[in-house]
């Protein structure tokens, strides 16, 4: 015991090694040391397992109430036309370029039948609202996204739909690399293209950074663009498969978001990603980087929904109309679009169909055919009591069926620092651990204090010892919380953990301060997402889809 004391002693304050800077070799012997010290305990609990996540559908049922996405322009003309937008060009927080039309068409009081016209605005990322409109949850009278596939995928389920403009302002999809990346890419690989950049990618010579692709229209473009190059002729063949899972093990975990990315890539991560040519042209923190256009273009068509009648067909063509106007566009160019014109785009050769089948692909390939072991850490504190929890054990249940098999899974829940459980060891995700999984989230019940940090020890210890009955697995620890810790070791204590054996963490805070979960996240390529109670089913599920 004196010598495993001594060596936390040094481990953690005499060895003249910034907590930050631990090697993994000194992140492993500090986590031992806290487990065979008896600085963080826990103790096994065994559940009965609950079989009725079995045949769960429940996909309308997790989407959170529309006004969740509040308009940010709302007409009231006698004829008014609702309008999903995407959101590189609205926002429900400032006026971007379709608020500034909305406003302007609105305060004109056109009318069609002797009867006035309004439009209004409801801001919402692209494969957002492709669940609203596909699962009929909310139906608008028009949709703009920010590329025509879609569009196509709407079609595919069935949902009358109808393209009334092909292009509402300019812009594009592309890669984004640092100066110097670039000047070595193109002196060895010339023009930027999708071919091209899958051969850099492939040869190690640039890291590419990625969004989920069935949230974002950059993402859902050049993914399928990256299938047609790894097998122009038949994108689903198992020679385009096998090289996607290649790829996927040279290319930084999926970011949820444009902005994510970005911070993936301040850390020194990677040193390309893909983007819109707008949202380049709108971040200073980019500056130094090069954009080159690719894909199909991104020019927000138009799609008038579900039969929409002869009167409100007139009212979107009139604000079609506006919006085309020379005016219209030099303000659309204020805001980063109508950049890259000279740009053609290629020809979307998917239809809605390949497209989703491209997106099931995706999900059950893009660990690059490697096992990942996840380990999830919930927080059953007093603050969670009451709806809290019981969302979360919802949320849970519901997001099983998301969760690839290949992924080896365990569950840790915590109060306080005396009081941390292993509720499920962790085991493939086959049907018995996925009942096992269900029946201990399902018995969560909330008291005591927060000891978050204690608790990722206990996971992170976990995770590496399943580690050497799983050679070369990918670890993801998966925090649930809703607030910072009071209880236990500090945040200081688990930082140099993380960063030196190199897990991602991610934080799904609940209606929390994500001030402690953001910091764990940033260590290195995690992210964290802010749910409540209208919202959480639907977060967590795209949180598995991406990650597991």
């Amino acid at each position: 015991m004196f010598l495993t004391l001594s060596l936390l002693f040094s481990v953690v304050g005499c060895s003249g090694v910034k907590e930050t800077e631990l090697t993994y070799d000194q992140a492993v012997e500090k986590l031992k040391a806290y487990r065979s010290t008896g600085t963080v305990t826990a103790t096994v609990k065994k559940h009965k397992p609950d079989a009725s996540w079995v045949g769960t559908d429940s996909s309308v049922n997790e989407l959170p109430p529309i006004d969740k996405y509040p308009l940010s322009v709302k007409g009231f003309g006698q004829i008014n036309v609702e309008i999903f937008s995407s959101t590189e060009k609205s926002s429900a927080s400032t006026d971007n370029w379709m608020e500034v039309q909305a406003k302007e068409f609105n305060r004109k009081q056109l009318q069609v039948g002797g009867k006035t016209v309004s439009v209004s605005i409801r801001p919402i990322a692209s494969g957002l609202a492709l669940d609203y409109i596909t699962k009929r949850t909310h139906m608008p009278d028009a949709y703009s996204p920010a590329n025509e596939l879609w569009g196509e995928m709407i079609k595919s389920t069935g949902v009358p739909i109808e393209k009334m403009e092909s292009r509402l302002t300019g812009n594009t999809a592309g890669f984004l690399m640092k100066k110097g990346t670039y000047d070595s890419y193109r002196k060895k690989y010339g023009a930027v293209t999708v071919k091209n950049v899958t051969k850099a990618v492939l040869a190690e010579d640039v890291v590419l950074g990625h969004t989920n692709p069935n949230l974002s229209s950059t993402g859902l473009n050049i993914f399928t663009q990256e299938l047609r190059a790894f097998d122009p002729k038949n994108p689903f063949s198992a020679e385009s498969i096998n090289k996607f899972r290649e790829f996927q093990n040279l290319v930084p975990p999926t970011s949820p978001t444009t902005a994510e990315m970005a911070k993936v890539a301040a850390k020194g991560i990677m040193d390309a990603m893909i983007m819109e040519s707008q949202a380049y042209s709108v971040e200073p923190t980019l500056s130094d980087w090069k954009f080159a256009p690719c894909g199909v273009r991104h020019d927000s068509p138009v799609y008038a929904l579900d039969n929409l009648s002869v009167d409100k067909r007139e009212a979107l063509k009139l604000f079609i109309e506006q919006c085309k106007t020379p005016e219209a566009q030099k303000s659309a160019s204020s805001f980063g679009f109508n950049r890259n014109n000279n740009y053609k785009g290629v020809a979307n050769k998917y239809t809605g169909k390949e497209l989703f089948s491209a997106l099931k692909l995706w999900k059950e390939n893009k660990d690059g055919g490697q096992d990942v072991i996840s380990v999830f850490i919930a927080d059953r504190s007093s603050s969670m009591a009451g709806s809290k929890i019981t969302r979360i054990q919802i949320a849970s249940k519901n997001s099983l069926q998301y969760i690839n098999e290949n992924n080896y899974v365990g569950l840790v829940s915590y109060s306080d620092a005396n009081d941390i459980t292993i509720d499920l060891p962790i085991a493939k995700f086959d049907a018995k651990q996925k009942s096992l999984f269900a029946g201990a989230v399902k018995d969560l019940n909330a008291d005591g204090g927060t000891a978050t940090n204690s608790a990722i020890v206990v996971a992170l210890d976990m995770a590496l010892k399943a580690q050497k009955q799983v050679p070369n697995a990918k670890i993801r620890i998966f925090v649930l919380s809703d607030g910072a810790q009071n209880e236990g070791l500090s945040l200081y204590d688990v930082k140099g953990l993380i960063n030196g054996i190199g897990i991602p963490v991610y934080g799904i805070g609940f209606e929390a301060d994500l001030t402690d979960l953001q910091q764990l996240a940033d260590v290195n390529e995690g992210y964290c997402i802010n749910a409540d109670e209208e919202d959480v089913v639907y977060k967590l599920r795209n949180l598995f889809v991406a990650e597991l």
